[in-house]
């Protein structure tokens, strides 16, 4: 629910103008686009989603074309997560960044698949560790089968306004946000 707003201070305070330059894509956006007003670097964001065409290709978009491409709760989505980073990286420029969200397996999840609070899930995530639920990737090697195209920067947990005595609940429901988001570099 409107993860992209909910983490504007987040990724101000931690210096994400650095990564959140240029002209970049938001895929998987939601109507929660990222918002270039917020980060002066950027010049512009374009909205991709369903309309605009398969996130799992991006055939209509060229090689290289993007400075940054940003995704907030997409990957977790789709039935081939490894099929859409590819591409997600072959538009991005040379030395851009690519920002990705996806909710955590642990606080969102509550370590339950599939997803009781989200149904369209396809895929649970973990960073600390792997996991053995059937459908659980685990960021860390993720990334590390994209290493000859891109530099993992940081990978992080990110835990917001989450209340560990409502551990069970649904806080993203609210401004509870428990996602773990990485960022690589394209080479």
């Amino acid at each position: 629910m409107n993860e992209t707003t909910k983490l504007y201070a987040y990724r101000r305070q931690h210096g994400y103008e650095r990564y959140l330059r240029g002209h970049g894509i938001d895929i998987g956006w939601g109507h929660d686009c990222l918002s270039p007003a917020l980060f002066p670097g950027i010049t512009a964001v374009d909205p991709y989603d369903r309309a605009q065409g398969d996130a799992h290709t991006c055939a209509t978009i060229a090689d290289g074309q993007y400075d940054f491409v940003y995704s907030s709760h997409c990957l977790e989505h789709l039935h081939n997560p490894w099929q859409a980073f590819a591409h997600w990286i072959r538009i991005c420029k040379p030395r851009g960044y690519l920002v990705t969200a996806v909710p955590h397996e642990i606080f969102y999840e509550k370590c339950r698949w599939p997803s009781r609070f989200n149904r369209d899930h396809r895929w649970s995530w973990t960073l600390e560790w792997p996991s053995n639920l059937p459908r659980s990737i685990h960021v860390p090697t993720f990334v590390a089968q994209f290493m000859a195209s891109v530099t993992l920067v940081q990978a992080q947990t990110v835990l917001e306004h989450f209340d560990f005595t409502r551990f069970k609940e649904d806080q993203t429901l609210g401004a509870g946000i428990c996602q773990i988001e990485f960022v690589v570099q394209k080479h």
